[in-house]
């Protein structure tokens, strides 16, 4: 089983979307400009390719998370695209994040920046494709030194976003989910053994802030806190962090607040006999 929380960054729509059953959780991370080639939003995208993914896979535990993830975005853009233009460059995409439970082994995928953390004997194990910061440049460092509000943080984000759209999906640039499947196979994949897995969750990168950007935390304390807090908790903590950092000063982002998502495995560590 899992537990599930979601919250959009204060006054505006929620972007993110997560969506589970009992053994398999899809966090989807959605962006775009608004209604950019799109008529239906960021947000619709985000919730269609979560429960399209969640369909492909459920049920069949043999098939590869990248088929199930390319099936989920082949079947969203079959929605929309005789109504919408799936080729503008603001059309909805979005990082993808599926944890997957089986009976003798645990699977993980990352399309873009949502982090699927699996907490092994031998300690955390993260899966999570960062190459958007590897080519584009890392947030933080995009507006080090730079206050919310003032124009020199306007266009840095504005540098950072346009360099993030010039080399998203293409051969030598960075991959997420939009309208063609063969992204799915840019995607970062891993199997752990389920014996030897001790908890299990996924993170959409609003809900990572104190660990990747803030450096607030590290992977272990930040599972025992999810622990105590459960998700909703952890993404309230986060809130909590940003609030009193209101300027951006202490922790340089490109937003104040961010959407966050978690999916958290609840279940046993041994599968039922």
């Amino acid at each position: 089983m899992f537990a599930l929380a979601t919250d959009a960054a204060p006054g505006r729509p929620n972007e993110d979307f997560a969506v589970a059953s009992t053994d398999l959780a899809v966090v989807v991370d959605g962006a775009g400009i608004p209604f950019g080639g799109c008529h239906h939003g960021v947000a619709w995208y985000a919730q269609q390719l979560g429960v399209q993914t969640l369909v492909a896979l459920i049920g069949t535990p043999e098939r590869p998370l990248t088929e199930g993830l390319a099936a989920g975005i082949a079947a969203v853009a079959d929605l929309h695209r005789d109504t919408c233009d799936l080729t503008s460059p603001g059309t909805p995409c979005a990082a993808v994040g599926i944890l997957r439970i089986g009976p003798a082994s645990v699977d993980a995928l990352a399309l873009s920046d949502v982090s699927i953390v699996v907490d092994l004997d031998t300690g955390p194990e993260v899966t999570c494709d960062l190459s958007i910061e590897e080519i584009s440049g890392t947030e933080p460092d995009a507006v080090a030194g730079m206050r919310f509000g003032t124009p020199e943080h306007a266009a840095a984000l504005t540098a950072l976003v346009q360099r993030q759209t010039a080399t998203r999906n293409r051969a030598d640039g960075w991959w997420v989910a939009a309208a063609d499947p063969n992204a799915a196979q840019y995607a970062r994949t891993a199997s752990y053994p389920r014996s030897s897995t001790r908890r299990a969750s996924a993170f959409s990168d609003g809900a990572t802030r104190p660990v990747d950007q803030m450096a607030i935390h590290g992977w272990p304390e930040y599972l025992d806190l999810l622990d105590k807090v459960g998700p909703a908790g952890l993404i309230a903590q986060v809130r909590s962090i940003e609030r009193n950092d209101p300027e951006g000063v202490r922790y340089p982002r490109t937003k104040r607040h961010d959407d966050a998502s978690v999916a958290m495995w609840t279940g046993p560590q041994e599968p039922a006999a």
